[in-house]
Formats: C-alpha cells, sequence, structure tokens
C-alpha cells in the first residue's frame, strides 16, 4: 500500500529507542535485507513456519515499513501485509525470530469543508494534512468534474471516514459524501455499494434536463476472469487475519479456500503463461498462471498437475485436480490473485471484466435539478454538506516524525486508551506506550 500509512508496533526493548518509516527497495529480497544486517537468512528462514514462508512473497517495492537499529544492529522490523496484520522481525539476545501480528487501529468519521485558495490537493493538505482524500474525491466524481480547473472561491465539502493508530492515517480513505460548488454549479456525490451516484445542478437550471459539455475520459478494455471449479462453495474467505485451523494462531488468507473432492477438475480462470508449476512448502501441488497486465493466479493442495512451465493455456483449460498436498485440512483449492505482486480477494475478479487497455470515449454528462433526483435520505445529506461551514476538522499527525518509545513492563493496561499523545502496545513483555514526537 503506497498511501499515508502508520503501523501498529509491537515493542520487546525496555527502554526508549526510535523507530525510522522506510520504504521496500525494488529488486530487494527479504534474504537480502537480513544480509544487510549480517543475519544469516539460511538459519532465519528455518524458523519460519512452511506456511508463512509464501508471506514473504506478498512484500512489494515501495512498501512502506518500520525498523527499529541500534549501534548498527537491527532490533524489530515491521512489514505491513494489508490492514489487518504485518510482518514482524525481532531480535531476542542473539538470535532473531519471526512472527505476524496484528495490527490495531480505530476508524475515525469526519466532514471538512475548504473554500479553494489555491488548489484543491494542496488545499486539503494544509487543511487536514491528509492530502490523498484529493485522489479518492476524484475517484468519487470519476469524470464528471475537472478538479485541476477549481478556482479561488470554490467550495468543497468531505464527508469521510479513516482508519486511525493514534492520529495518523492507515489505508485508504473511504468517501462517504462530497459537495463541491464550482463556479455556477454544484456536483455532489454519494456512496452506493461499491459505487458512487454523482448529480450536477446549475444555479441557474430549472427542472428540466440540461446538457453539459461533451467529456472525454478513458474507458477501459478488460479481460474477464472466469472460476476455477465449475462449482463454487466457499469454506475459507480472503482476510488478512483468519485464525489458522492448524497453526492455532491468527495469519493472513491472501486467497479463498473452495470446496471440493479429490480429482475434482481445476481450470485456469484466465488465457495466459505457466510460470510456476511444483511443489511449494505450505501449498503443495501448486501451479501459478500469468494472465499480463500484473495479474497472476495461483492454484494450491492439488493432487495432481496437468500443465508444465512455460505452456500457454486458454481461459477454462483443465490444469489440475483439487488433492489435500501440503499443510491442509482435507481436500481443497486454495484459489489466489495477485495483482502487480500484491495479493487482492479473488471473489472481486471471477466473473467479473477487470480494466487493461485503455481508450478514448466521448461521454455526455446530463444535468437536472439535484432535487428531482435525490432520495429523502440523499437530499438530507446533499444539504448538511451544502450548507456546512468551516469548522475545525480533524488533523491528521504526520507519519514521517520520530517515534518515541517508552516501556512500563508492570503496567498491564486493559482499557483503552482516549489520549491523542500516545498509544498502547502489547508486546510479549508487557504492555507499552509509544509517544509520537511533534
Amino acid at each position: 500500500m503506497r498511501y499515508i500509512l502508520i503501523l501498529f508496533l509491537f515493542v520487546f526493548a525496555l527502554y526508549g529507542s526510535e523507530y525510522k518509516l522506510k520504504y521496500w527497495e525494488d529488486g530487494l529480497t527479504f534474504g537480502g535485507y537480513l544480509n544487510r544486517y549480517k543475519i544469516d537468512a539460511t538459519n532465519f528462514y528455518k524458523k519460519i513456519a512452511p506456511d508463512d514462508l509464501r508471506f514473504l512473497s506478498a512484500i512489494v517495492s515501495n512498501s512502506p515499513y518500520f525498523e527499529r537499529v541500534e549501534n548498527g544492529k537491527l532490533q524489530e522490523t515491521l512489514i505491513p501485509l494489508g490492514d489487518e496484520m504485518q510482518i514482524y522481525v525481532y531480535r531476542s539476545g542473539k538470535e532473531y525470530n519471526f512472527d505476524i501480528v496484528p495490527i490495531e487501529y480505530k476508524v475515525v468519521n469526519d466532514t471538512v469543508a475548504i473554500d479553494i485558495q489555491s488548489g484543491c490537493y494542496s488545499d486539503l493538505k494544509k487543511r487536514v494534512n491528509n492530502p490523498h482524500l484529493a485522489t479518492y474525491l476524484k475517484k468519487a466524481f470519476k469524470n464528471s468534474l475537472d478538479f485541476t480547473k477549481l478556482q479561488k472561491g470554490d467550495k468543497i465539502v468531505i464527508k469521510y471516514s479513516q482508519k486511525s493508530i493514534n492520529g495518523i492515517a492507515w489505508g485508504e480513505p473511504t468517501i462517504l459524501a462530497a459537495f463541491v460548488r464550482h463556479k455556477n454549479s454544484d456536483y455532489f456525490a454519494i456512496k452506493s455499494g461499491n459505487r458512487y451516484k454523482i448529480f450536477c445542478n446549475g444555479l441557474n437550471s430549472t427542472k428540466k434536463s440540461l446538457k453539459k459539455s461533451v467529456k472525454l475520459v478513458k474507458k477501459s478494455r478488460s479481460i474477464t476472469f472466469g472460476q476455477p471449479l465449475s462449482r463454487m462453495s466457499i469454506s475459507s474467505k480472503f482476510t488478512y487475519k483468519r485464525w489458522h485451523p492448524i497453526l492455532h494462531r491468527y495469519r493472513p488468507h491472501l486467497g479463498v479456500d473452495l470446496r471440493g473432492k479429490i480429482g475434482t477438475p481445476i481450470y485456469a480462470v484466465a488465457s495466459g503463461k505457466v510460470v510456476y508449476a511444483g511443489w511449494m512448502r505450505g501449498y503443495g501441488k501448486v501451479v501459478k498462471i500469468n494472465h499480463g497486465n500484473g495479474y497472476i493466479s495461483l492454484y494450491a493442495h492439488q493432487s495432481r498437475i496437468y500443465t508444465k512451465v512455460g505452456a500457454k493455456v486458454k481461459k477454462g483449460q483443465k490444469i489440475g485436480a483439487i488433492g489435500t498436498t501440503g499443510r491442509s485440512t482435507g481436500p481443497h483449492l486454495h484459489f489466489g490473485i495477485y495483482k502487480k505482486g500484491r495479493p487482492i480477494n479473488p471473489m472481486g475478479v471471477v466473473n467479473r471484466a477487470i480494466k487493461r487497455d485503455y481508450i478514448v470515449k466521448k461521454v455526455v454528462i446530463n444535468s437536472k435539478n439535484i432535487s428531482s433526483k435525490l432520495t429523502k435520505r440523499e437530499k438530507s445529506v446533499y444539504n448538511a454538506l451544502k450548507d456546512s461551514t468551516s469548522k475545525e476538522p480533524y488533523v491528521w499527525k504526520d507519519f514521517d516524525k520520530p517515534i518515541d518509545i517508552t516501556i512500563n513492563k508492570n503496567n498491564i493496561i486493559k482499557s483503552e486508551n482516549k489520549s491523542d499523545n500516545r498509544v498502547k502496545l502489547r508486546s510479549k513483555q508487557g504492555v507499552a506506550w509509544v509517544n509520537f514526537k511533534r
């Protein structure tokens, strides 16, 4: 995740120290990272459970991570695997250990109203210290409004939610509704399921429809993914925090498990080239197919493989059969989809068209009086945002500030800390507080 991030830190040190935010270098392997601090990668890998080894491949270039180094020696490293879990490497004596630990956060719901002075991005950054609100605001309005043309005197109001760890933004903001006044028009977008309903109202318009100017937008060709099995029955969903039935601890589950009998045919979900066909620790017999445009599909725990590396397969072609090889509690297919090296929920692409190449298409935006289109609830939200004044919004903390760690080993606190200046940490040695220097 390349947007504003911060990690929930698990602490082993008993004294004050500082964590530094870094970004994973392009081409850097996990073994290479260990060797940088003269850590024996071969020995370290032996300590990692077979099921956990695959999480190392989920580390993507430019991914943020935190590390703590003292006197040139690595003490701790935390690397996010998503919104819920993170890789945790820590030093204990002269040894280094590996774990997957949860990330804890709260959700901030807020409304910010600004009068444009210089630009959408810079004004939001100055007002709330969260410039990525502008990015997701633009996505909410799609191609209905050119934000580069906003000028001094225009107005923006955003109702949004954002995960937070001690006042620092974590993950991507969710725009719940937004209002923009540009020149003589009002624009309104409101989240409806997985999409946004967009309205435009000329201030001088009547109930008669108005045609806006033609817009040039980008439309994509698509690749449609099919099903890996003829009948889909999910026994375990995609999640970054699942209770592992064998390891008896929380672990990410970077795919979906599909029920099936041994020998049930497995099909390629889209055409592509086989880049892996063989045994993989924890996953047993595995096939991986590269579909282009950054998409790779993975099929694990197979009993038999009917293809080989380098083979070109077509959508719907039989590539294997369900089994229970590797670390498995019974016959099933573990099905995963990776986009540019990062795992995504396979059910978000199965039987759906995914954007591929872009072409230009003309779109005419029709405009009506807003009040004639909105539902009662939508009209209430619209009026609230339209009349919103510049109250003090939630201001986010910088995530690149030094972090001062102090630990009170005997202070076992169970209640939630409500202070904005520190956050509660749990480690195997007790409870600690992280104080953020401003």
